[in-house]
């Protein structure tokens, strides 16, 4: 091998471990965003504003766990568009086809395996944007439930003041997520182009 084909050797398990980085980031990010609702819910009877400081807590993990989804992305379609075409040039061979091959599989074009049960990539990121943004407006309303009656003038203030900050952070975050979705469906049909 030639020492440009050892350096995209390198390059390609580089972003394999990266790629690997942000997968197990995003999974422990959605098990750090379950474990936190048990523990807020848990100690909002014991302490004030948790169920509000949960609310932004499960959108900032959403920000975050978009991130690594993105990246995952990214580098697919580096390995799928750059990386690979260069090594299939200097090699000659079909080399670094796991995208295309999972590709021709979604659409059937294989005969040898049955088609895949779902074709969309963005299922798990529903449910992911439903674990971590169905929560804090519930958190919200429930926070609000129980501590308005209890509180009087700045504290109500108050109460409602870490509402619409928590509501604003929300929104910002289903903002977010749409335009994250749009990128991953525009990136997915460009890297299927190729």
């Amino acid at each position: 091998m030639s020492d440009a084909t050892d350096i995209d050797k390198a390059e390609y398990d580089s972003l394999r471990a990266e790629s690997l980085f942000h997968q197990t980031n995003a999974s422990a990010i959605f098990g750090l965003n379950l474990v936190g609702m048990g523990i807020g819910i848990t100690a909002s009877t014991r302490i004030d504003g948790a169920l509000a400081v949960l609310a932004v807590f499960s959108c900032v993990l959403w920000s975050r766990y978009c991130d690594h989804l993105m990246a995952v992305f990214r580098i697919a379609a580096y390995v799928d568009r750059e990386l690979r075409p260069r090594l299939v040039a200097r090699l000659g061979d079909g080399v670094l086809g796991w995208e295309a091959f999972l590709r021709a599989e979604r659409a059937g074009k294989r005969d040898h395996l049955p088609r895949l049960p779902s074709t969309d990539s963005r299922i798990g990121f529903f449910a992911a944007l439903l674990a971590f943004l169905l929560p804090p407006p519930l958190l919200c309303v429930v926070f609000v439930v129980q501590r308005y009656p209890a509180s009087a003038g700045a504290g109500r203030v108050f109460l409602l003041a870490g509402v619409v900050l928590a509501a604003l952070v929300w929104v910002h975050a289903i903002v977010r997520g749409y335009r994250v979705n749009s990128w991953i469906s525009r990136t997915d049909r460009w890297i299927g182009a190729s």
